[in-house]
């Protein structure tokens, strides 16, 4: 029998316990207090090449090929559901299409018009209704209204092309009213939103030229695929796969965008702590921002400051100008080139092919360039902040007042001087050569001429990215939503408008025989908003400092 052991000699450890290793390096205060996780780090890695930036490119790619996929089809719907109800009290007798005959034509376009203006006019609303929503509950809350919303149209749809004749197109008609709560307008909007509160502020011009280009492109891809789709599969087909593709953009949306408070949230504030002038806000809010405000000047006057106005005038004017020149384009090819609709779809498709390429990759450089030479010199950031990680004590982060690191702060704004002057400066010949390039159009004899131009005009076609990044200077970031919905609504109300000025203009021009000459006026109306926009000058630094480049 053993005696008690002894917890003051040494003993040896047996074979079955472990040893214990002593640590090589003492804790000491430059120690890491976490370990380093390779699982941790292989999926932050992994999910760097997805960033949140590019999933809300990958949405609204699929969101933009998705409105783009029944269009084409819902047009000849129309012309059939007409053709249908019409040889219930008229016989045919005749060969070919039993469908081209004056009357059904006329009545088509009737009720095609009827569609149309039903649309606008319920997206018009939606984007006052978006910018309400995106302040009070967030923004990827208001992308995913417009889907669920675009769905049920979608699939009242289906239901209106089984039913056929005059209630097909009733129920059509009527259910476009849905766009007052979901419409390809208000997910434009959030895009917009998530874009400018994801990126640091001298990237945001860029970023909106490249998703505009985004959403070009998959509009481009869905005329195509939908119109593939109607031909091997039938009617039907391109509507079951947008609601396909809204089911999927949906989920894939409310799994991986990020969720970004809304502004009276965004501070960790209730809403008895937000003031009574953000209480207010109604639909109505975005318009405000074009309402002249009185500043004070540095020598101490106080002046009335025009240039969001002038801004906004600047940018309806331009959209009134070039809105109508894809229509155009269509319109004269085939009056006085007599183009198919083949060769209208292949020019229609290639100038959104251009103009996606032009967006997405050249006018991000042109503006990254533009800026470092106006600057005179080459320390201009390009890329995300360098901040992330300091590499000493001064870069670190301040805690907040519970003694935590404070969350990711936005960016301040660009340096005004070598930053946001270059895009106000390629916003005005941006469409000015645009106005110059569309002019010329009206020199076109031959039906190759129209094509040239589908393909040189996209090379100025920015201006309403840099429009939207010059407006997000000029107001306060809670402000940003309303901004965007602004110039939303005046480029939407623009593009109504230029529909029924040039559509007269052109009819008249076509009596004359002179069909041409609609290009040249669209050229003549691009030159004012360019004249406009000489007015704007960018605001100048508070005394808070806007300038986040180095000196």
């Amino acid at each position: 029998m053993s005696g008690p052991k002894s917890y003051t000699s040494p003993s040896t450890p047996s074979s079955s316990t472990s040893t214990l290793k002593p640590d090589p390096i003492p804790p000491n205060e430059t120690t890491t207090l976490l370990h380093h996780d390779p699982k941790s780090s292989h999926t932050r890695n992994r999910w760097n090449l997805f960033p949140p930036v590019r999933r809300v490119f990958f949405t609204s790619l699929l969101l933009s090929m998705t409105f783009a996929f029944t269009q084409t089809s819902l047009i000849y719907a129309f012309r059939v559901m007409t053709c249908d109800e019409y040889y219930k009290t008229h016989d045919w007798s005749g060969s070919g299409d039993r469908c081209s005959v004056p009357a059904v034509e006329g009545r088509s376009a009737r009720e095609i018009a009827i569609m149309s203006t039903t649309t606008t006019t319920s997206t018009i609303a939606n984007l006052f209704i978006s910018g309400w929503f995106i302040n009070h509950f967030g923004v990827k809350a208001t992308m995913f209204q417009q889907t669920f919303w675009a769905a049920l149209r979608n699939l009242c749809q289906m239901y209106a092309l089984k039913t056929g004749g005059k209630a097909g197109i009733l129920i059509i008609q009527s259910t476009q009213v849905f766009n007052v709560l979901g419409s390809a307008g208000g997910y434009q909007i959030a895009s917009n939103v998530f874009v400018s509160l994801l990126v640091p502020s001298e990237e945001r011009t860029k970023m909106f030229g490249v998703l505009t280009g985004v959403i070009m492109l998959g509009s481009s891809l869905g005329y195509t695929l939908g119109g593939l789709a109607f031909s091997f599969y039938g009617i039907l087909a391109p509507f079951q796969c947008a609601f396909g593709l809204l089911c999927f953009c949906t989920i894939f949306g409310s799994l991986f965008l990020p969720y970004l408070p809304p502004d009276n949230r965004s501070k960790g504030t209730n809403t008895s702590e937000v003031p009574k002038e953000k209480k207010k806000q109604s639909f109505f809010a975005p318009l405000k921002i074009f309402i002249p405000k009185k500043v004070e000047s540095v020598n101490g006057k106080v002046k009335r400051d025009y240039n969001l106005l002038l801004l906004g005038a600047g940018a309806f004017v331009s959209v009134l100008a070039t809105g109508y020149v894809h229509v155009a384009l269509q319109l004269v090819g085939t009056d006085a080139f007599g183009f198919t609709p083949s060769e209208s779809g292949m020019m229609l498709s290639g100038n959104l092919l251009v103009k996606a390429f032009f967006l997405s990759i050249c006018f991000p450089r042109i503006i990254t360039h533009g800026r470092r030479l106006i600057s005179h010199r080459t320390d201009v950031p390009t890329g995300p902040s360098q901040l992330e990680h300091p590499e000493t004590p001064l870069e670190a982060e301040e805690p907040d007042d519970m003694g935590a690191p404070r969350e990711d702060q936005a960016r301040q704004p660009t340096d005004v001087q070598h930053g946001s002057t270059f895009d106000l400066y390629f916003l005005r010949w941006s469409i000015f050569i645009d106005g110059l390039l569309t002019g010329l159009t009206t020199l076109s004899t031959r039906g190759w001429h129209l094509y040239l131009a589908a393909g040189v005009l996209p090379f100025a076609s920015a201006t309403g990215s840099a429009c939207k990044g010059v407006t997000l200077d000029f107001v306060e970031d809670d402000q940003r939503a309303d901004a965007l919905g602004a110039i939303a609504l005046i480029e939407k109300i623009a593009q109504v408008s230029t529909i029924s000025l040039f559509g007269t203009i052109f009819a008249a021009l076509s009596e004359q025989g002179k069909p041409t000459l609609v290009f040249l006026a669209n050229g003549a109306i691009a030159m004012l908003a360019f004249i406009l926009l000489l007015f704007v000058r960018m605001p100048k630094p508070d005394s808070q400092g806007r300038i986040a480049l180095p000196a």
